[in-house]
């Protein structure tokens, strides 16, 4: 009876306990709550008691010997809230996640390489990656197990599971974690070169046509499930068509933008562009939008444009342009760095899609005779349906078709439309709106201003050059101090950590400048920003490492080389160095950039769609490359001309002055204005119109 008394007080204690805890829990914030990012401070109030990355969560997993559960993710990734909705919000979860594990929750945007490393682990271990990003590792941060998102049971027993395996079995977890040490370091390698004449005409070809059966012919873009836009995919596609005269793969370009600006993917009321689609016909989206995705779409219409001409590419980039004024530009003119898939209700529901679904009474009510067509036109039926009574839109028909079809000619039916779209978005803007991050990256605003550049060279049109110097005037401001680079604004000037990326992007975006303005203090910053990257960045082997962190990650190995949803910042780099080393006459620079092409032509060869910029930029050595200089007080006006032409083999430097840049210097003559047709600063009999200039270079 005595024994009985004590165990019911015991389990009193430890029950009022429990639910104390749980009261707290409810009612507190973890670490995450001091912190600047958005996705972290979502994530402050869990019941979970997570750490931001430090060494106090390394040491705490050392000095109580627990494993480390590290959750990588960001504040517009829909199945990151999905997987905190039902798990990491459960006191159920909690309580064994904080009894076994000491969690960790890191946003991958501010720390992209704590994200790379991870990624090449999970990739390892699963075949695949994605977000959140879900790693159970040894107290030194080591990866034994990975995944993406877990339904709540199966992560329940995942943690169990790993936990008792540690446990019991800990001289294999060990063995395993070295194994996925070794297989990360090993992926990072470069391949040794085999051939010598690596690019020649045949293997390009060959390499192509490889890449090429990985597409959708019919519906455009890769693969025949999700579908995500990637222009460093339709850019190659775009340039190896026009220099093969391959019409397969230019038609393939023309369709793949063509469904993608007609698809669901396309915002149609405020311009952008979703993640990606669900479905191989574009309709479905995911409804976040990226800043990355939509820069680098304006880059992949505007030179689309230069070559097809179509109305609709140079629609898109208005479209575009708008939505980053309207929705994703803040009062310093820097863009931010995405909007999420979700809407957040007062009552802490969220909705995959809610701000962007329509449903068929509220067009009606809204529309009111216009409905008629309207539906017709966005396809307010079986094709547009999305799920519960809702649906998005979708073009399948022209609008010149459609013009037609309604008797307007097609700038009546244009403007039909505008007034139209402007409508459902002042009706749409009545919605809670989903949350934006205004977290400000600095290698996704460098995009947007190359995004913008090639937008003005493939138009003329100076309200994108206006944009481009307002964000690099604001990133000189607030994001950089002498020849740091601040990743975000949230970062803390103590211990700094440098990403390659920025330093990379951001050079091209200094060239882009100086491709469109002809002002040669921006090719003098980008080289200053070079000189610092070789220095803080190059390893011996001539290739960039990731960041400057001194952290223990793991493993010391972090390059990376491959090309994704964006260019990997070696590849850029790459293409800086070709660029600079003709602009300045740096051999250095161009030895450098060929030494680069010619180490990773064996990945190329082994895995050729993960490396398709680096397969673009082969071609500036397999093919003839053209410098232009032109000089003469006519210069700038002769070389804004053609700009408007897609010549993907050239490089032009302009000057209505005497200039000492390298390509420059010695060629300015009072009286005339001469185009210089070079190829390795060997140049034809100069000429004086762009026509005579065309003839040279496509003799």
């Amino acid at each position: 009876m005595k024994i009985h008394n004590i165990k019911s007080v015991t389990l009193f204690f430890l029950g009022f306990i429990l639910c104390t805890n749980n009261v707290l829990s409810q009612n507190m914030e973890n670490k995450l709550s001091k912190e600047k990012s958005l996705y972290l401070k979502q994530h402050a109030s869990n019941p979970v008691n997570w750490f931001p990355w430090g060494k106090e969560a390394f040491s705490k997993a050392k000095d109580l010997e627990k494993l480390l559960v590290i959750s990588i993710g960001y504040s517009s990734c829909h199945w990151c809230h999905v997987m905190e909705e039902e798990s990491f919000e459960k006191e159920d979860v909690a309580e064994v996640m904080n009894n076994n594990y000491i969690s960790i929750k890191v946003d991958r945007e501010e720390r992209p390489d704590i994200d790379e490393i991870y990624m090449k682990a999970l990739v390892l271990m699963t075949g695949s990656g994605g977000w959140p990003m879900n790693i159970i590792a040894l107290p030194d941060g080591t990866p034994i197990w990975g995944g993406t998102y877990v339904p709540k049971l199966q992560w329940m027993q995942v943690l169990d599971q790993i936990n008792e395996f540690y446990k019991n079995r800990k001289t294999d977890v060990l063995k395993y974690a070295k194994s996925i040490k070794e297989g990360v370091r090993k992926e990072a390698l470069v391949k040794p070169v085999t051939d010598k004449d690596i690019y020649s005409d045949e293997l390009q070809k060959q390499l192509a046509n490889n890449a090429f059966k990985y597409t959708d012919k019919v519906n455009g873009g890769f693969g025949n499930s999700q579908k995500f836009p990637l222009p460093s995919m339709l850019n190659f596609f775009l340039r190896f068509s026009i220099e093969n005269e391959n019409e397969e793969m230019k038609n393939f370009v023309y369709n793949s933008l063509i469904k993608i600006a007609q698809g669901g993917i396309n915002d149609r009321v405020e311009g952008g562009f979703h993640r990606y689609t669900v479905d191989n016909l574009w309709h479905i989206p995911h409804f976040e939008k990226m800043l990355y995705d939509n820069a680098q779409l304006l880059s992949v219409f505007s030179k689309a444009y230069k070559v097809f001409k179509e109305p609709r590419f140079e629609e898109e980039l208005n479209n575009i342009y708008n939505f980053l004024e309207l929705k994703m530009t803040g009062e310093d003119n820097l863009i931010y760095s995405s909007i999420s898939a979700d809407t957040n209700y007062e009552d802490g529901s969220k909705e995959e899609g809610d701000f962007y679904i329509w449903k068929k009474e509220e067009l009606q009510e809204l529309l009111e005779e216009d409905y008629k067509w309207v539906s017709e036109y966005y396809n307010i039926n079986d094709k547009g349906f999305w799920e519960r009574e809702s649906y998005v839109f979708i073009q399948t028909t022209s609008d010149q078709k459609f013009a037609s079809k309604l008797n307007l000619d097609l700038n009546q039916f244009k403007a039909k439309l505008k007034l139209i779209n402007k409508k459902l978005y002042n009706f749409r803007e009545k919605r809670i709106n989903p949350i934006t991050d205004t977290k400000i990256i600095f290698s996704w605003n460098a995009l947007t201003i190359r995004g913008l550049v090639d937008s003005y060279k493939a138009t003329g049109d100076k309200i994108f050059l206006n944009k481009a110097l307002a964000i690099n005037k604001a990133l000189s401001q607030f994001m950089i101090s002498g020849s740091s680079i601040f990743h975000t604004n949230s970062f803390n000037k103590v211990n700094q950590v440098l990403f390659f990326e920025d330093y990379s992007y951001y050079i091209d975006a200094l060239i882009g400048l100086y491709e469109v303005t002809f002002d040669e203090k921006w090719l003098t910053k980008a080289n200053d920003f070079t000189q610092f990257s070789n220095v803080k960045f190059k390893e011996n082997n001539g290739y960039y490492k990731f960041s400057t962190t001194k952290e223990n990650l793991y493993t010391n190995t972090l390059i990376n080389l491959e090309d994704g949803v964006t260019p990997s910042a070696n590849s850029v780099m790459n293409f800086n160095l070709f660029r600079l080393g003709h602009y300045l006459g740096k051999k250095e620079y161009s030895q450098h950039s060929k030494a680069m092409i010619k180490g990773i032509s064996e990945n190329i060869k082994e895995r050729v769609t993960d490396h398709l910029f680096w397969l673009w930029l082969s071609h500036n050595y397999s093919n003839k490359f053209y410098e232009l200089a032109i000089s003469g007080k006519q210069a700038e006006m002769k070389a804004k001309e053609l700009m408007l032409k897609y010549l993907p083999n050239t490089l032009t430097a302009a000057s209505n002055s005497s200039s000492e840049i390298y390509l420059l210097k010695d060629r300015y003559f009072e009286d005339e204005t001469f185009i210089y047709v070079c190829v390795d600063n060997t140049c034809k009999f100069p000429v004086t119109t762009i026509e005579k200039a065309e003839i040279l270079i496509n003799e």
